[in-house]
């Protein structure tokens, strides 16, 4: 898959719902990233918030990607399977930080290899989080490396949004995330799933 013929196609599907996904984006990293001082919880809140949110991301972008009815509402659905996205958070995060401690390169390529799990999770919220990563990591097998430069594609936008007061960064990540799920759409086909 060429990642820049990813990236324009995703650019024209995002077109119409832009401003709705910088809302999104913005709600999800007020939520994630607000100052731990304004609750007593502190940072142990936003850790239980990310897997639920995460898998919120991905049923707003991959409803853009399938030209599914949409709302910024569509970001609370990721706290259905709340054991199953808690799980599938902890496991994940805790497998690429080892990962990376042994040599960067091993986090690399398992950050890579569950990094469809959320989408997977997304199109099927009744499965566990074991069969979320096992799938993510048999639907990236050969792709890995397509991923990891599609994502390094993205890292000159985000620069760029952060010199813009990191106003910018609000709008690169909607079309970040719609490519990554026109992406994983992509290798379903190519997988045949």
């Amino acid at each position: 898959m060429d990642g820049l013929h990813l990236m324009r196609e995703a650019r024209s599907i995002l077109q119409p719902f832009w401003l709705i996904s910088i809302g999104v984006c913005l709600v999800y990293a007020i939520v994630l990233g607000g100052p731990p001082e304004l609750n007593s919880y502190g940072e142990v809140l936003s850790l239980l918030l990310a897997g639920p949110l995460n898998l919120g991301l991905s049923i707003y972008f991959l409803k853009i990607v399938n030209s599914e009815p949409l709302g910024i509402e569509n970001i609370v659905n990721g706290f259905r399977p709340l054991l199953q996205v808690l799980l599938l958070y902890f496991v994940s995060t805790i497998l690429i930080v080892l990962g990376l401690i042994l040599f960067i390169i091993p986090g690399i390529i398992l950050s890579m290899g569950f990094s469809m799990s959320y989408f997977i999770m997304a199109e099927h919220q009744d499965i566990t989080f074991a069969e979320a990563l096992q799938q993510s990591w048999d639907l990236t097998q050969n792709h890995k490396m397509e991923l990891f430069l599609l994502n390094l594609r993205f890292i000159p936008w985000y620069i760029l949004g952060i010199l813009c007061l990191l106003v910018g960064v609000f709008i690169v990540m909607p079309w970040h995330q719609s490519t990554l799920a026109l992406f994983y759409k992509k290798l379903k086909v190519n997988e045949n799933l």
